[in-house]
């Protein structure tokens, strides 16, 4: 997004309020540049935590799909009897009430099997959508340099395509699982109860059932992981080759952006391939299974028949309720598939929470923090930032800054400047609190929550109005008009009033019809809304900060993504923004820092200089050679962490 509050920092009982030098960690990973990987006792913990909560439509399935279940043996049953019946003679009348148990039973079946399936249903996608938002809560927790460190799409893929894999199992794979079990635990009772010899027969199909599906889960849990990891991959490849467009274009490295979508993508196809052939393999160890149960139950019904010990509709009634088993047995083994990549998929959602949960205390909102965002206007008062011997480094690419230290006065503003990969971006986020240093401390003359704003660029859905109070619940009407006409964006003014008036209308309309009354044409969207171009939606951003009225703010290269027919409005909202504040901002044009109180040059992760823009002109270094570099200095940047 284009801006957002950075993490705040606690207290302190000294002047100034320094965040503890902790190493954030990392926890378990899957591969160095994914977030960590649920255990299976974490994954079964959270579930049954979110079943134990739902203890009563939990137990009303278990009921359904049990009366489900013995119903459904009432077929087979009545089946049997029929067969006895024209054996001794039975006449219609005795054959017709067996009929209609059939008929009665199959419909019991179906009732029962519909109704404990909706109940299911209902509960499993209730649990989904509690775990969704622990999951997004947890995703927002994480700190910046968590999902940095690793590849986006790690991430995405996680919200996206395990939410997908965990909804389809939970939605269409649980209930029939669950009836299936139910089926097969009340046939095996039912044909001991016919005759144990029968059931010992059918049981013969066991080893082909246990060997295939042993094979399949030992090798599919791998396979499928490696499926979802490599579809990740696929994903950053396509998303890099995206947004880096005209980089790549620019450097003619389109045939190499494409090669490399087309291997990942390649590989993500053969582990699929993979896929397909494990459930090839256990299908045929299922049908195997099933002839062999089948055969040795019409053979020892036969040799039994012969002795007498058990009747013709009884071994009738006792293959029925076997090849009545063919269906959930076959459910319950392909459903394996599902539950592999459902399991997988709970274990990488997990995986989220738990690294949320991991996340130092430091970075929670403070008591001291919140009531500072909450002051009245007009008490906002700049603040000093000092950094004393900082340094933070990547985990996966080591690289970083080192033993940066800098002070920055109250209500002065501060350019960092420096080339691609110098650190100019890592030390600005780590004054905003989106990385913990490893050694060092940041500290505040007193607490407050400094108001990060990146070059990124990003349109809230949703009205302007709400847009802006995504910084400020609680703002009202006129602040927001006044922190749009401060941004420059008189244009947006007329469509926050509709949008007001839209609301009071619906307000209204709501009352009325309360009251009986309807108001014809209330609570229309306001009309004539301005498309938002690159320009527009930076100085929303910019009008959002302003609303928010910070004490510290951080400009990641705020205009950078900007155009240069909108860059004079946006950087005079930036002007906006930076008057009377304390400003940190990471500058890509150098022309931007001649208003800095102070520059500071980083090359290789540390401050090579500091001074004014002219006392840096007057002495020999690599802020002149930048500045002499073209007729207007410019500093090229990526959006990649540095």
């Amino acid at each position: 997004m284009a801006d957002r509050p950075a993490a705040p920092l606690p207290a302190a009982s000294q002047p100034a309020a320094t965040r503890p030098t902790e190493t954030a960690p990392s926890g378990a990973r899957a591969s160095a540049t994914t977030l960590p990987v649920a255990a299976p006792a974490q994954v079964r913990a959270v579930v049954l935590d979110a079943v134990r909560l739902r203890r009563g439509r939990a137990a009303a399935v278990a009921v359904l799909f049990l009366l489900a279940s013995a119903a459904g043996l009432v077929v087979p049953a009545c089946l049997g009897a029929i067969v006895d019946g024209v054996t001794d003679g039975a006449g219609v009348p005795v054959l017709l009430r067996w009929v209609a148990g059939a008929a009665l039973g199959s419909l019991g079946a179906a009732g029962a099997a519909l109704a404990g399936a909706r109940v299911l249903t209902g509960l499993v996608q209730d649990v989904l959508a509690s775990l969704r938002e622990d999951v997004f809560a947890s995703a927002m927790r994480l700190p910046v340099g968590v999902v940095d460190d690793g590849e986006t799409s790690d991430l995405l893929s996680r919200v996206t395509g395990d939410v997908d894999a965990v909804a389809e199992a939970g939605g269409d794979v649980a209930p029939t699982l669950l009836s299936a079990g139910f089926a097969v635990v009340v046939s095996v009772g039912a044909l001991t109860a016919i005759d144990p010899w029968l059931a010992l027969a059918g049981l013969s199909c066991a080893p082909c059932y246990v060997v295939g599906a042993r094979a399949f889960l030992r090798r599919s849990r791998i396979v499928f992981g490696e499926v979802r990891v490599r579809e990740a991959a696929r994903s950053q490849a396509v998303l890099e080759a995206v947004e880096g467009m005209e980089t790549v274009t620019a450097l003619g490295e389109q045939e190499q952006a494409l090669a490399r979508v087309r291997r990942r993508a390649e590989d993500s196809i053969r582990g699929q391939v993979e896929g397909v052939r494990l459930r090839n393999r256990l299908f045929r160890w299922i049908n195997g299974g099933e002839a062999l149960g089948l055969v040795a139950i019409l053979a020892t019904g036969f040799v039994l028949s012969s002795a007498g010990s058990v009747s013709v509709g009884m071994v009738t009634t006792a293959a029925l309720v076997f090849h009545r088993l063919f269906g959930p047995v076959g459910q319950l083994i392909f459903g394996l598939d599902d539950i592999q990549r459902a399991a997988i998929g709970l274990a990488r959602l997990v995986g989220v929470i738990e690294a949320a949960a991991d996340v130092p205390a430091a970075r929670q909102v403070s008591a001291d923090a919140e009531t500072s965002r909450q002051r009245p206007p007009g008490e906002r008062r700049p603040t000093g930032v000092e950094l004393r011997d900082v340094t933070f480094r990547y985990p996966t690419s080591g690289r970083g800054v080192s033993g940066v230290t800098l002070l920055v006065h109250p209500g002065t503003a501060v350019a960092l400047v420096g080339t691609s990969g110098s650190g100019k971006s890592t030390i600005a986020r780590v004054v905003a609190g989106h990385h913990e240093p490893s050694s060092g401390t940041v500290a505040f003359d007193h607490p407050t929550t400094p108001y990060y704003v990146s070059q990124e660029l990003h349109a809230f859905r949703g009205s302007i109005g709400d847009s802006l109070r995504l910084a400020a619940p609680e703002a009202g009407d006129d602040e927001v008009v006044a922190a749009l006409l401060a941004a420059g964006a008189d244009w947006a003014v007329p469509t926050v009033v509709a949008e007001s008036e839209s609301e009071r209308a619906d307000e209204n309309a709501s009352a009325d019809d309360a009251g009986g009354l309807s108001a014809p044409g209330a609570g229309a969207a306001p009309q004539g809304t301005a498309p938002l171009d690159e320009g527009r939606i930076q100085q929303l951003a910019i009008a959002r900060a302003i609303l928010a009225d910070p004490e510290v703010v951080i400009l990641d290269e705020a205009t950078a993504d900007v155009g240069l027919q909108h860059r004079a409005a946006v950087e005079a909202a930036v002007t906006a923004l930076r008057r009377d504040r304390t400003v940190i901002f990471v500058a890509h044009r150098l022309q931007q820092v001649v208003t800095a109180d102070l520059v500071v040059v980083v090359a290789d992760g540390r401050v090579v200089q500091q001074g004014t823009h002219d006392e840096l002109l007057r002495s020999e270094g690599a802020y002149s050679d930048f500045w002499q570099a073209s007729a207007e200095p410019l500093v090229a940047e990526t959006s990649a962490p540095r």
